[in-house]
């Protein structure tokens, strides 16, 4: 699971603390912990693409399709140029079957981390 630890600065102290929480039950296997704090945060937080993502990836080790594409629906309905859920995006939809939807997916994210890619190459002014 990816998580960018720098948009996590705007989580208050308690969010991020069961944030936490969830990411260590997740990483030892307790997903099923992971997935209702997750899902707690989550509606207590609908602007949060890190949980949205975070849900999306325990939705999917639980093999729950539709709760994962919902998830990474909603984080991209907030960020819809996040690189990792439009990737999260691109998975929940082979799991789903959903092969031209899949390929649509891998599409945009190659264009957005090209997009990153020369962002990062190009030289401060």
């Amino acid at each position: 699971m990816i998580f960018n630890w720098i948009f996590l600065i705007s989580m208050d102290d308690e969010t991020m603390n069961k944030f936490e929480d969830a990411i260590f039950a997740f990483s030892t296997g307790e997903d099923v912990e992971a997935e209702q704090i997750l899902t707690s945060l989550a509606r207590i937080n609908h602007n949060s693409v890190e949980i949205f993502r975070a849900l999306t990836e325990v939705s999917l080790s639980l093999k729950k399709i539709s709760q994962a594409e919902e998830a990474c629906r909603h984080a991209l309905a907030i960020d819809p140029n996040d690189l990792t859920s439009v990737v999260s995006l691109a998975r929940v939809l082979v799991q789903k079957g959903d092969k031209d939807g899949a390929e649509d997916a891998s599409a945009k994210a190659r264009l957005l981390g090209w997009k990153e890619e020369l962002a990062e190459d190009e030289p401060s002014l």
